[in-house]
């Protein structure tokens, strides 16, 4: 190297060497061959003037990383046509092996007579590349987060009252949405229902109010009309002062499972051919009305259809069904929309006129048997319906549904008795028993027109799994109900792996006598087994009198479980396969029922929703567990506390390792300073960040406090710091 001469140069070096970082200067050959450097620049990378010789022969060059050179000579080539300066960023290696990241900014020099050179300054810009990297990985991983995910993400700015939505909003919705003066134009022009309005308003004064978490769920219109539900998860974000600043929150599509749910209600409620009340719905629905206007005049009309049997042996029982619906859809549009409707039997129904008074009753039963008698009188093929009606008024009569239906009954006896096509009032005077009669009304039926699903048992299942906190237990219980209705050998549920290529048999109910198979039927690979899940295309039920039937593989697969007969359905999200329900009978081949593989098929449909929910729940927990393994990475000493009652609710690795003894539900003061009552300056209450000592661990922390929901709790999040250290020394300096 030009190791110069003079008191200048001596000054001159002086100078180099007091400029932060480090300076280099090189010629503009291939090498970059050094011509000087500073102690700033040995220092930066760890090496003698002599080493630079001796390992790099001088050249710069070499001590740039491979794969950026090329990048550094295409960059200086181009920034020189424009510019005698020139701005780099590379890496360096080091004297430990090690490489270092740079900034150079550089000067060209050209001296008459001398070779060009750079004059550069290079900085260390290692950790901040790193931060970039991190930043730009984490975002990275944001957005591709954001695309995968079907969720809209948003970002309530509470104080500049400004909303920021992901970029799904619109592939979602089909609009701009709103994102200036958020509160009032929300209420005033929002795309919401109008009947879910005081929902967003309960919704958002909560998030401007500073609760922590809040959900709800409301419809949000799309750019064709429609109305899809939605459920929206808000979570308020604080200043070191406590204020709710921002609220973020998830707008998740739940239009699917609401519309299952409600549809499934509706099944449940419902007549499957009518589309009637069902017998229990008709019960529940006169009673509850009775309960809540017990001073309205009211009456209970039962309907039953003359010679109705003669309809089927006649013409058929699909030409039976067609009669049927069409008197339950006369006796509806006879009726208004407040009174019930109900089919309790084959061809048998129950009226509940709300708020009738007693001389109308009797001409809106003469309606009634003329609606019968007209129905079919103008078919090209005519029909004679007649009808017998029986009347029981409220409160006369009875004050219960028991009584008036006894009543009913009864008068319906006596019109059948009388010739039929007629209606009777309830007499009490000439009531007779209906014991003592060859006629019961209540329950009569033929079976072909029946509904093939049992109405109680549906409706029982449903409030099983609705009122149930924990699923497992209810989804058993189930089994064992549905096993035990049709004395079937085993009942059991099969769920699909998330890629849909094995399944596991999840939960099983077997009859007396019947062996498990549940723990030898685990990951389970469809395409084994001659891919058991195409049986449920065409379907989504498969039923088979005889397993022999089947493919070699299944055959033997079902076989080898003492299988002789069964009946499945699948569980499907949309398309998708995600399992299914199953009967089987082990003690000789069955034929399956009407009503069996109707019923299944809709417990399937029911269980489905509810074991999306499950998986859901399971994702929280999944989620959750994730931010506890978070928390347990962390350097600080970090502990959740109960708001009200001061219970730790959680404490994280480096807590639990400091004091073994201490535990969740301890209170915080008991555990930390032995008192039976909060402390009176506990730091829970401090909006700043607050010092404190305590004495079993002969330690001073500085305690940060902040608000979260925790497990559906409103709680502190405790983040302490050991300043044991940092006081000692103020004591010594004082």
């Amino acid at each position: 190297m030009n190791e110069g001469c003079g008191g200048q140069r001596e000054a001159y070096q002086m100078l180099l060497d007091n400029i932060p970082g480090g300076v280099q200067q090189h010629l503009n050959d291939e090498a970059y061959t050094l011509v000087e450097v500073n102690q700033g620049f040995l220092e930066l990378f760890g090496y003698t003037k002599q080493e630079l010789q001796e390992q790099f022969e001088n050249q710069y060059m070499q001590m740039i990383h491979p794969e950026d050179r090329q990048s550094v000579v295409k960059q200086v080539a181009e920034q020189l046509l424009l510019k005698k300066r020139v701005a780099l960023e590379y890496r360096v290696f080091c004297r430990d092996g090690s490489y270092k990241w740079v900034l150079d900014n550089s000067q060209m020099i050209s001296c008459a007579g001398e070779k060009e050179r750079f004059f550069c300054v290079l900085v260390d810009i290692t950790e901040n590349r790193k931060v970039r990297e991190e930043l730009r990985l984490s975002l990275e991983r944001h957005q591709i987060i954001m695309d995968q995910t079907t969720d809209v993400i948003f970002e309530w700015d509470i104080r500049e009252d400004t909303l920021v939505f992901s970029s799904n909003w619109e592939k979602r919705f089909g609009y701009e949405p709103i994102r200036t003066q958020v509160k009032d134009r929300l209420l005033l022009n929002s795309h919401v229902h109008s009947d879910d309005i005081p929902v967003l308003r309960q919704l958002l004064t909560g998030a401007y109010r500073g609760i922590p978490f809040s959900s709800a769920d409301l419809r949000i219109q799309k750019a064709d009309g429609e109305y899809p539900w939605c459920r929206i998860r808000v979570t308020d974000q604080f200043d070191e002062s406590g204020k709710p600043v921002k609220a973020v929150g998830v707008i998740a599509d739940i239009d699917e499972q609401k519309k299952a749910i409600d549809e499934l209600k509706q099944r449940a409620e419902r007549d499957a051919l009518t589309g009637l009340y069902n017998r229990m719905e008709t019960e529940l629905q006169v009673k509850t009305f009775l309960a809540s206007e017990p001073a309205v005049s009211c009456a209970l009309i039962m309907v039953d259809t003359d010679n109705f049997k003669h309809v089927n042996d006649t013409n058929g029982h699909l030409y039976g069904d067609a009669v049927l619906s069409e008197i339950a859809s006369g006796m509806k549009k006879l009726l208004r929309q407040s009174d019930v409707v109900g089919r309790i039997g084959g061809d048998e129904f129950i009226l509940f006129l709300k708020g009738i008074p007693p001389f109308a009753v009797e001409k809106k039963a003469e309606e009634l048997l003329q609606m019968f008698r007209q129905l079919f009188r103008q078919d090209k093929q005519a029909l004679e319906i007649t009808c017998s009606v029986g009347i029981a008024r409220y409160p006369e009569d009875g004050t219960d549904y028991q009584t008036l239906y006894r009543c009913a009954d009864q008068a319906l006896y006596r019109a059948k008795s009388r010739g039929k096509d007629r209606y009777v009032l309830y007499d009490r005077e000439n009531a007779v028993s209906v014991e003592n009669t060859g006629y019961v009304s209540a329950g009569t039926s033929i079976d072909s027109n029946q509904s093939a699903v049992p109405s109680d048992l549906i409706g029982y299942v449903f409030q099983i799994l609705f009122d149930s906190r924990d699923l497992e237990h209810a989804l058993g219980l189930i089994l064992e109900i549905i096993g035990k209705r049709f004395d079937v050998s085993r009942a059991y549920i099969f769920e699909s792996t998330p890629d849909g290529r094995y399944c596991d048999n999840t939960y099983e109910w077997c009859n007396s006598g019947i062996e498990p198979e549940k723990d030898r039927l685990q990951h389970l690979s469809y395409a084994e087994l001659d891919h058991f899940e195409k049986l449920y295309r065409d379907s989504s039920v498969f039923y088979c009198r005889d397993i022999h039937t089947l493919s070699p593989k299944q055959a033997a697969f079902l076989e080898a479980q003492g299988i002789r007969s069964t009946l499945q359905c699948a569980i499907r999200e949309g398309e998708r396969l995600h399992g299914f329900v199953g009967f089987d009978e082990c003690t000789g081949k069955r034929l399956w029922t009407k009503e069996e593989v109707e019923t299944l098929s809709l417990v399937a449909r029911m269980l489905a929703v509810f074991l999306q929910k499950r998986r859901a729940s399971d994702r929280d927990r999944q989620a959750a567990q994730q931010m506890k393994a978070l928390l347990d990475a962390q350097e600080a000493y970090l502990y959740v506390v109960d708001m009200q009652s001061r219970e730790l609710l959680y404490l994280n690795r480096k807590a639990r390792e400091m004091d073994p003894l201490v535990r969740t539900g301890n209170t915080c003061h008991q555990a930390f300073f032995g008192s039976e009552t909060p402390c009176a300056h506990c730091p829970l209450c401090k909006q700043e960040p607050a010092e404190c000592y305590i004495p079993q661990y002969h330690m001073w922390m500085k305690v940060h406090t902040g608000i979260l929901c925790w497990d559906e709790r409103e709680a502190y999040l405790l983040s302490c710091y050991d300043i044991t250290e940092y006081k000692g020394q103020q004591e010594e300096k004082q």
